[in-house]
């Protein structure tokens, strides 16, 4: 085998040396190959080399290897190439070519690569360029590594404020990656150490769109792109598929300190190239699952498998406008914790967050847990404590700036209320002033949040404007700052609420409000739906009334603000007292200087008194021990519903339960005082009960001065209050009854409104009983308001809320209380005993009302308790009573068997009825399917509506009646 020895001259430059053979060699004329020939026998491969080089080139090499970088030889194995390689140290040394060749050149890479070179040659010169590529990237890849490290806490820490969840990955290119894409690449990059712009290579993926856009605008601020591609651009208006956004940047210096590159970084990354990718997480599954399997390749695929491939690109992109959609519908409603959680929530979370901070040293995480204590805390009203966790961190540059001197500005504020021209007022002004101009400022440090950069920056206007309002001679500044809160978010009621209240009360001017209907009502919607939805309370109740009143709808506002106040006082709420104070602050407002403002804005105030003084007396009053009938006078029974507007069929169906609910009541009854309607039949059957002798209710009737010509006063009722500002039936004498109940020292907790009915009116009364802590029980299918009501998602989940059904039993069994004083350790034995013949009757069951008495629920306990209680009350309505029972007596002999026996189905009836109410006071309501976890039962019904094998449970109760109350040392005998 013949051997030959070849030189690759590199000068100084990166060039090669080629020399071309001449048009005279007996072979291969006009190749070009690299200098070198023959070995001699017994020559060294060296020695060989150089000796040819020296011949062909006049080049005198001195070459340290001694032994070849690379033996190559040809297909017929006729001949072995022996290449080595050289850096030449002069650039282009003088050349003397022999006569075997015509021409050289000092050629690039590329240049080398297009010429007619000898095969040898050309493989030696891929191989040795490869390997130099791969060397200068070793060299260059630490700096890659602490590129890309550097890159991906730069990243986190920008988006970790505003998106948390974002997945942050950076990495520099491996070296067996970069040496593969070197020879896949090789036609392409000369020189890929320089060329490549994917050796440090950085990802972040995020949740929604709107994300992925701010995630887009940080990067842009901060880095200097060399090229920006988004994929989505590529793909038609018919096509999906793959919607990346790709950067190339290199760093900008002037900012890379400023987002927290250090200078040592700075100076060791210098023009070094990184590559960046935007993406959402379902653009992320899109690319990562399908992209390359479908569109990298070398198969063949099917028209089915692109066509699925196509729909999986088409359902993802509309998942991911879906998901983008529904996350900003979802945010949108949630200011903070408070405005949806309980709380005993909120008081468990602050206890954690307290003892979070208590021991949090890394100071980045401590301001974080600071704000999440102050959202918390601020809406609780403890301000002094917000202020005393974030003064610390007023100092601090940090992407939570804006977010923590928002809470901070706002509570100083709140503390120093009383004093507007305090220091710390003032500082609490500034701070939110400040928060203005971050939001103004087009300076980016950290990914921002978009849709909360937006609401921060509203948010930050509007408590500004509320400070103002305390500095006297401020009111243009307070008109701005609204303003511009509500141009920062058109669709927010609460910014829209504020400012035509603050319009209004600086230029009085009807025409304002009508020139807004359309946008008020669009806002009472918003503020319904988050009502709905649980968020933002009582807020958006309060505002929802707010708006209502500008529209002139008072009673409306009525309504709104009455629910809000129950939430308020449900004693679930986590919200602080000046809430109500700014409500009425709110108000009267409107009417600055008015000698006689409006009748019914002052009925906003006088809800809100009434509920404070309710509370009040709720929370601090300890009831004095009394006897039954003292009690039982003490209760009173509000009767609601249609006048004019109840029609004749209606009045008449309801009619037996109105008669059911007067005969069985003792105590004060109330209603329309005229004749008509719901208020005329009630004074009808009040005459009658009267006349028979069976009347124990005084009855009351709160009307206006002038009354209806249709609707004229009603003698048949005991007495009436006339009240006299009055001149027609509006919330004015509601709210006259409930000031009046107070006064007499009635709480809500002995009210009960009977809803039957009725219009916009006795809706009201539904409304202000509710909030005010009484129960509203309507019956079902009375149509009007009682229906309305319970169809309402704002209304029917209060718990005081009883859907009642069209039932003499039920409505008796709801005003009846009982007389009778059992002993604890009696009402305890009767409702056992109760629970026991349950048991022992319904031997094939094992729901969790089967269970033994002391491992029942609480709520079948109550059913039992509540059951012993008013065992007597149904045998005294059939005609019997109970006695205690002489010593060793049996209950059972002891009165007449069959006259029992005949008044079952009577007694019944009855017991339906009080378990109807019972169920329902518990917070069980009527459905057609049972479901006992989410308190739904299909046997709150009439009971001629009741199957019988139900009602049979029912006549079984009554039938144990007798062995029941034998157990409690009672016996039953004939009236």
């Amino acid at each position: 085998m013949k051997q030959s020895a070849s030189l690759l001259i590199q000068d100084p430059a990166g060039a090669f040396l080629v020399i071309q053979r001449s048009h005279a060699c007996n072979n291969f004329q006009e190749w070009w190959e690299f200098p070198g020939g023959k070995i001699d026998a017994g020559e060294l491969p060296a020695h060989a080399v150089q000796r040819e080089v020296r011949e062909e080139t006049g080049i005198e090499a001195v070459l340290t290897e001694t032994e070849p970088a690379c033996r190559i030889g040809v297909p017929s194995g006729e001949v072995e190439y022996a290449f080595f390689a050289w850096q030449c140290p002069n650039p282009y040394p003088e050349i003397r070519l022999s006569e075997e060749h015509q021409a050289f050149q000092w050629l690039t890479l590329p240049q080398v690569r297009s010429l007619k070179l000898m095969e040898p040659h050309r493989r030696f010169l891929e191989r040795y360029w490869h390997r130099q590529q791969v060397m200068a990237y070793q060299m260059e890849w630490p700096h890659y590594r602490k590129y890309a490290d550097a890159l991906e806490r730069v990243l986190k820490k920008a988006c970790a404020f505003s998106i948390p969840e974002a997945v942050v990955q950076a990495r520099p290119k491996s070296v067996s990656s970069f040496a593969e894409k070197c020879v896949r690449k090789s036609d392409k990059y000369s020189d890929p150490v320089h060329q490549l712009t994917d050796l440090c290579g950085g990802r972040v993926i995020v949740q929604t769109l709107e994300q992925v856009k701010a995630v887009k605008l940080f990067i842009e601020h901060n880095f200097k792109i060399l090229e920006r591609d988004d994929k989505g651009l590529l793909l038609t208006d018919d096509k999906f598929g793959y919607r990346d956004m790709h950067y190339l940047v290199r760093l900008k210096k002037e900012r890379a300190l400023l987002i927290g590159f250090t200078r040592e970084e700075v100076d060791e990354i210098g023009e070094r190239v990184a590559e960046l990718q935007v993406r959402s997480v379902v653009q992320h599954a899109w690319a990562d699952i399908l992209h390359d399997r479908m569109y990298k390749t070398p198969l063949r695929l099917s028209a089915e498998a692109k066509r699925t491939g196509a729909l999986l690109a088409a359902i993802m992109e509309d998942g991911d406008r879906s998901f983008d959609r529904l996350a900003v519908e979802i945010d949108s409603m949630v200011a903070n914790y408070t405005a949806y959680a309980n709380r005993d929530d909120v008081e468990k979370e602050i206890a954690v967050q307290e003892l979070i901070l208590a021991n949090e040293c890394e100071a980045e995480a401590r301001i974080r847990v600071g704000l999440q204590l102050a959202r918390l805390l601020g809406p609780c009203g403890n301000y002094a404590r917000v202020v005393e966790i974030l003064s610390p961190f007023a100092a601090i540059q940090d992407s939570a700036r804006g977010a923590m001197l928002l809470e901070l500005g706002h509570a100083l504020c709140r503390v120093h209320r009383g004093a507007p021209q305090s220091s710390d007022y003032r500082r609490g002004q500034q701070y939110l002033q400040e928060v203005i101009e971050l939001c103004k400022s087009d300076e980016l440090t950290a990914v921002p949040n978009l849709r909360k950069q937006n609401s921060l920056h509203a948010r930050a206007l509007s408590r500004l404007a509320w400070s103002w309002e305390a500095v006297p001679h401020s009111e243009g500044k307070v008109l701005i700052h609204y303003r511009e809160a509500l141009e920062k978010e058109p669709a927010n009621p609460y910014h829209l609420a504020n400012q035509l209240g603050f319009e209004i009360f600086c230029h009085p001017n009807a025409n304002l409000i009508d020139g807004m209907r359309t946008n008020i009502r669009q806002a009472i919607a918003i503020c319904r739906e988050h009502a709905i939805a649980g968020t933002e309370l009582p807020y958006a109740l309060f505002t929802a009334g707010r708006l209502s009143l500008l529209l002139g709808e008072a009673t409306s506002a009525v309504g709104w603000y009455a629910r809000g106040l129950r939430h308020f006082f449900d004693g679930q709420s986590c919200v602080s007292e000046s809430v109500l104070a700014d409500e009425v602050d709110w108000v009267n407002r409107l009417h600055r200087g008015a000698v006689n403002p409006p009748e019914e804005h002052n009925w906003i105030e006088r809800l809100i008194n009434a509920g404070r003084s309710f509370c009040s007396t709720c929370a601090t009053k300890t009831a004095p021990k009394i006897s039954g009938d003292t009690e039982a006078k003490k209760r009173v029974l509000i009767i609601a519903g249609g006048a004019a507007s109840m029609d004749a069929a209606t009045l008449q169906k309801v009619r037996p339960c109105l008669e059911k609910a007067l005969e069985s009541f003792c105590g004060t009854v109330i209603s329309g005082g005229t004749t008509v309607g719901i208020p005329g039949c009630v004074g009808e059957l009040a005459a009658k009960l009267k006349e028979l002798g069976r009347k124990e209710f005084e009855l009351v009737g709160y009307i206006p001065k002038h009354l209806p010509e249709d609707a004229p006063k009603d003698l048949r009722y005991d007495r009436f209050v006339v009240v006299s500002e009055d001149a027609r039936f509006s919330p004015g004498q509601i709210l006259r009854m409930w000031e009046d109940l107070q006064r007499a020292g009635t709480t809500p907790d002995r009210v009960i409104v009977l809803g039957l009915g009725g219009g916009n009116l006795t809706a009201t009364e539904f409304h202000v009983a509710l909030s005010l802590g009484a129960s509203v029980a309507v019956v079902t299918g009375s149509g009007g308001a009682a229906d309305a009501i319970i169809a309402d998602p704002v209304w029917n989940g209060v718990p005081a809320l009883l859907a009642l059904p069209l039932d003499e039993a039920s409505v008796q069994a709801l005003v009846t209380s009982p007389t009778l004083a059992h002993a604890p350790n009696e009402l305890l034995a009767m409702a056992q005993a109760f629970h026991s013949h349950f048991v022992r009757d319904n031997p094939g069951k094992l729901p969790d009302n089967m269970r033994p008495w002391e491992k029942l629920s609480e709520t079948y306990r109550t059913a039992n308790l509540e059951q012993a209680r008013l065992a007597v009350e149904i045998l005294r309505a059939a005609g019997f009573d109970v006695r205690s029972a002489a010593g060793g007596t049996d209950a059972i002999s002891s009165f007449a068997v069959e006259q029992f026996k005949k008044n079952v189905e009577r007694m019944a009836e009855l017991e339906h009825g009080r378990w109807n109410i019972e169920r329902l006071r518990e917070g069980w309501r009527f459905g057609t399917t049972r479901d006992n976890a989410k308190k739904i039962h299909n046997c709150l019904v009439a009971w001629e509506k009741l199957p019988d094998d139900i009602r049979e449970y029912d006549r079984n109760s009554i039938r144990a009646f007798p062995e029941i109350l034998a157990k409690a040392g009672l016996e039953i005998f004939r009236k």
